[in-house]
C-alpha cells in the first residue's frame, strides 16, 4: 500500500469510527425520547411524538446514508407505526436501525472489495426497509388495535421483539462475519469452504456478532418497559421486565433468523464469482462461475422470509 492510500485508508476509518459514534449516540437519544413520549400519557404527546420521531430517524438516516430517499419515506411510516404502538416497540426498532447503520461502516475499505454493491452506510431504499420494516409494524398495530383479535399481547411482543433481533443478528453477521480471518464454510455443506460474500457462508465470527445483534435489540427492548414502568405518569400498572430473559431470547433469535437466512441463502438465492468484477455477485452471467443456490429469492426476500419464520416461532412458542 502506497503512503497516499495509507492515508486515505486512515482518514476514511476515521470518518467511519465518526460516524458511528454519531449513529451510536442517535440511537441512545432515540430510545430515550421514545420512552418519554410514552411515559408522558397523553394520547396528543404520543401521536405527535411518534410522529416527529418517526420523521426524524428517517431523516437521520438519509444524512448518514443509511437510507436513501425512498428509503427515509418508508421509514417514517414504518417508524411511526412501532414508536406509536408500543415503548419497547420504539425502543427496538430504533437500536436495530442505528446498530445495523454502524456496524456497516466497519471496514469499509474491505467490504468494498467483497461485497457486490456495498454503499458508506448501507444505502437501504425502500424496499429493504420494507423487507425489515413493514412485517413488525403490522405486528405492532396488532398489538395496539387489534383487541386480542390476533393473540395475546405477550405473543405478539415476542413475535415483534424476534423478526427485529432476526434483522438485527443477519445484518450484524454479514457486516462483521465477512471480516473473519477465516474462510467461511457453506451452510448446507460444511466441509466446503467458500469465498467471503457468498450467501450461506458462515463462519465462528459471524454467529457470534448474531447473538450479539439480538442481544443488543433485546437491551433496547427491556430498557423501553423498565424506564416506562419507572417513569410513565398514566397510572397503568407496567410489567416488570426481566432482563436475562429477554436479552437471552433476543440473542437466541437472531442466532436462529441468521440460521434461517443462512440455510435459505445458500439453497434459493444464487452465488456465483464474477471473474470481470473479481467478487461474488447475486446474478448468473457470461463471466460468472456458480457457487451456490438458486435464483430464486433475491436477498430482501430472503430476510422477509427469514425475519416471517422466527415471529412464527417466537409467536407459537415463546411468549415474554
Amino acid at each position: 500500500m502506497t503512503r497516499a492510500s495509507s492515508i486515505a485508508s486512515a482518514e476514511s476509518e476515521s470518518s467511519s469510527n465518526s460516524g458511528n459514534t454519531t449513529l451510536a449516540l442517535a440511537g441512545v437519544v432515540a430510545v430515550g425520547a421514545v420512552t418519554a413520549t410514552h411515559a408522558a400519557g397523553d394520547a396528543t404527546v404520543r401521536v405527535l411524538g411518534s410522529a416527529i420521531l418517526g420523521s426524524l430517524l428517517a431523516l437521520v438516516g438519509y444524512k448518514k446514508k443509511s437510507l436513501d430517499a425512498s428509503g427515509a419515506l418508508a421509514a417514517i411510516g414504518v417508524g411511526f407505526g412501532s414508536i406509536y404502538a408500543d415503548a419497547r416497540f420504539g425502543a427496538a426498532l430504533a437500536s436495530f436501525f442505528f446498530t445495523s447503520s454502524a456496524v456497516t461502516r466497519v471496514r469499509a475499505d474491505v467490504k468494498k472489495k467483497v461485497e457486490e454493491d456495498y454503499k458508506v452506510g448501507g444505502g437501504r431504499n425502500a424496499v429493504q426497509v420494507f423487507a425489515n420494516g413493514f412485517v413488525p409494524t403490522m405486528i405492532a398495530l396488532a398489538f395496539e388495535f387489534g383487541g386480542g383479535a390476533f393473540g395475546s399481547s405477550s405473543a405478539l411482543a415476542s413475535a415483534y421483539l424476534a423478526y427485529y433481533a432476526c434483522c438485527g443478528g443477519d445484518t450484524w453477521a454479514s457486516e462483521l462475519g465477512v471480516l473473519s480471518k477465516s474462510k467461511p464454510r457453506l451452510i448446507t455443506n460444511w466441509a466446503r469452504e467458500v469465498t467471503p460474500g457468498t450467501n450461506g457462508g458462515v463462519t465462528a465470527l459471524g454467529w457470534a456478532s448474531s447473538a450479539s445483534g439480538g442481544a443488543v435489540v433485546g437491551a433496547a427492548f427491556h430498557v423501553g418497559q423498565t424506564a416506562l414502568r419507572a417513569f410513565a405518569s398514566d397510572g397503568v400498572a407496567h410489567e416488570p421486565s426481566n432482563a436475562l430473559v429477554v436479552i437471552g431470547f433476543s440473542a437466541l433469535a437472531g442466532v436462529f433468523g441468521s440460521l434461517v437466512d443462512s440455510v435459505l441463502g445458500a439453497t434459493i438465492q444464487f452465488s456465483g464469482y464474477c471473474e470481470e468484477r473479481k467478487r461474488v455477485v447475486s446474478k448468473p452471467g457470461p463471466t460468472v462461475t456458480r457457487i451456490s443456490g438458486l435464483e430464486v429469492l433475491s436477498n430482501s426476500m430472503v430476510n422477509l422470509v427469514s425475519g416471517i419464520i422466527t415471529a412464527v416461532v417466537a409467536y407459537a412458542l415463546a411468549p415474554l
